[in-house]
């Protein structure tokens, strides 16, 4: 049987389970939520390109122009638009290099201005990662499961070892036989005996004394505990 101590810490750890997967769904659906968001972004932006290059075109087109006219502007502003765009691509697309950061100190001295050049100092762009100051504690995390279940069985090992350390360890029990009369005894007996095996110890005990217990047997007692009876399979 185990304590009650490693019951509630069981217990404990299954709820801390269970308020992790919680979280898990809750992320879960907050991060669905932020991916519509950035689909409905894109598709804003993309609306507004094509609203500028209408206005572009409506604007150059005004008054009386022939067909050929209307195509060339068509085209021109096409062209440019495409240029922007592949313009902004090449800039969102460019791999990071490290920048070079030319500092100049102003010197005053003589009442002259003039730039003293120091070395480059180069900036190191960091690289986005995980953020060690957010909580992760309520994702899935195998080593963690892992740990846990080996707590547990560790927990569970040292609870039998102690069980079994305790079944072996004597006492001195006092009891007596009553046949109307109280007789009393004691003898050592390991905490682990059960209440039949204590009661043969004392019946062989007795029956050198008393003649009407040579042929009773362990099922013909009873173990008596002030108003209690034990059972016979308890220890």
């Amino acid at each position: 049987m185990m304590s009650q101590a490693d019951s509630g810490r069981i217990i404990h750890l299954e709820k801390r389970r269970e308020r992790a997967k919680e979280d898990i769904e809750k992320q879960r659906l907050k991060l669905e939520e932020e991916k519509k968001s950035f689909a409905a972004g894109i598709s804003s932006k993309f609306t507004t390109n094509v609203d500028q290059i209408e206005e572009k075109f409506k604007a150059s087109t005004v008054g009386l122009v022939t067909l050929d006219e209307v195509k060339e502007r068509q085209n021109e502003i096409y062209s440019l638009n495409k240029e922007s765009l592949k313009v902004t691509d090449d800039n969102e697309q460019k791999p990071r290099f490290d920048r070079v950061v030319q500092k100049r100190v102003l010197s005053f001295k003589n009442f002259d201005d003039e730039e003293e050049d120091e070395k480059p100092v180069f900036i190191v762009k960091k690289r986005l990662g995980m953020d060690p100051t957010v909580d992760t504690s309520f994702l899935p995390d195998r080593e963690r499961d892992e740990q846990i279940q080996r707590e547990r069985e560790r927990i569970g090992t040292e609870w039998l070892e102690m069980q079994e350390k305790e079944k072996n360890e004597e006492i001195m029990v006092a009891f007596c036989y009553w046949d109307g009369s109280s007789h009393r005894r004691d003898f050592k007996t390991k905490k682990g005996t059960t209440i039949a095996q204590f009661l043969q110890k004392a019946l062989d005990l007795f029956r050198k004394e008393f003649l009407e217990l040579k042929l009773a047997t362990v099922e013909n007692l009873m173990f008596i505990k002030e108003d209690l009876i034990i059972p016979h399979f308890y220890t």
